[in-house]
């Protein structure tokens, strides 16, 4: 029932053939039911009506049809329009909240045979849509750009913040002066860039085939947000009772936004307190950032090393000692380290 449901969401979506049919009632200041499907229990309350055969579904033809008083009763793919002019006649004890007697009957109908029914308003043309234990308006496209376009600046200046920490996290590694509280703000705000984003991603679906360029914009304030939180989840949250990245995010998405927002509560949720200890990286990120090296290596270094001080200041021989570290990789690595040290002010002469 709830693939059902979905599907008739989309066809009321801007663009699409039915939408573009009640907008047009609507713009008329006519007024409509419309029903999607046929089964048994919508005929148990239907009488009368026109039977249309073989009439395909178009805008206007449903425009055209919609001047007669009575319901029209559409496939359930909308590819057809079976009846015109049908009267319904729900059982009036079905509970409704709704003026006006097309959209009781609207409520009423859904409630008793579980179809969509869409009733257009003649007074005010509102499309209001009845589906499962659900009541919805539709908004038109301009309205829902308007919101869509305001939330991704929120979306916008949300990035500018996280890349803002994450390069604040970045350099206070490797002076190794990186204090717990740092850590979870780079998680803190990942996380409510990603939830802005997945809300703003729903809204815009709204709009049906008008989104593309909505999703592009949204897709790329998200990029590599994802990956840039599991390496610091690697380099700092992994624990005894945490011991991979999705128990991690499990507990992230867990929590509500006051607590997401309470930096003391990430804290003991996460066994990061005090807040201005120190928190000292193992060395995911810094070894993600050098393209040619291989993810399988990745462990293996760390292991070695287990903190990232340790890691910057390994001499080649020692690099070399890891199965996989070939004496070229492990110069490689090296002379990597040694750029990013002297990038924070660091000078390392004559091995390490």
């Amino acid at each position: 029932m709830s693939t059902k449901i979905n599907n008739n969401k989309q066809y009321l979506l801007p663009g699409q053939p039915l939408r573009l049919g009640v907008d047009l009632i609507s713009d008329k200041k006519a007024g409509a039911l419309i029903v999607i499907g046929t089964s048994s229990k919508l005929d148990k309350i239907s009488s009368g009506g026109v039977e249309l055969t073989d009439c395909n579904f178009t805008p206007e033809m449903l425009s055209e049809l919609a001047k007669m008083d009575g319901a029209i009763i559409v496939n359930q793919d909308v590819t057809k329009i079976l009846k015109a002019n049908v009267h319904l006649n729900p059982n009036d004890n079905i509970p409704t909240h709704q003026t006006g007697t097309r959209h009781r009957t609207a409520e009423r109908t859904s409630a008793a045979t579980s179809h969509t029914v869409v009733a257009v308003s003649e007074e005010t043309s509102l499309i209001k849509v009845f589906t499962g234990n659900e009541i919805y308006e539709l908004e038109e496209s301009s309205a829902i750009l308007a919101k869509v376009n305001e939330s991704l600046q929120s979306v916008d200046r949300m990035r500018r913040r996280f890349d803002d920490t994450v390069a604040s996290l970045s350099e206070l590694e490797m002076e190794n002066s990186l204090s717990n509280q740092d850590v979870l703000e780079v998680i803190q705000r990942g996380e409510l860039l990603t939830r802005l984003a997945t809300q703003v991603r729903s809204e815009a679906s709204k709009l049906g085939q008008d989104a593309g360029l909505i999703m592009i914009q949204i897709d790329s304030l998200e990029s590599g947000v994802n990956n840039t939180l599991n390496l610091v989840i690697k380099d700092h949250f992994i624990s005894q009772k945490l011991r991979n990245i999705s128990k991690v995010n499990e507990e992230i998405s867990k929590l509500s936004y006051e607590e997401l927002n309470t930096i003391e509560y990430l804290g003991q949720v996460f066994s990061k307190l005090p807040l201005d200890s120190l928190s000292v990286a193992k060395g995911y990120r810094v070894l993600a950032r050098l393209p040619d090296l291989p993810d399988t290596l990745h462990d293996s270094i760390v292991q070695k090393f287990k903190t990232l001080p340790k890691l910057l200041t390994a001499s080649p021989e020692k690099l070399f000692e890891i199965e996989g570290i070939g004496r070229n990789r492990a110069q490689q690595l090296r002379d990597y380290f040694d750029t990013l040290l002297k990038n924070i002010g660091y000078s390392y002469l004559n091995g390490h």
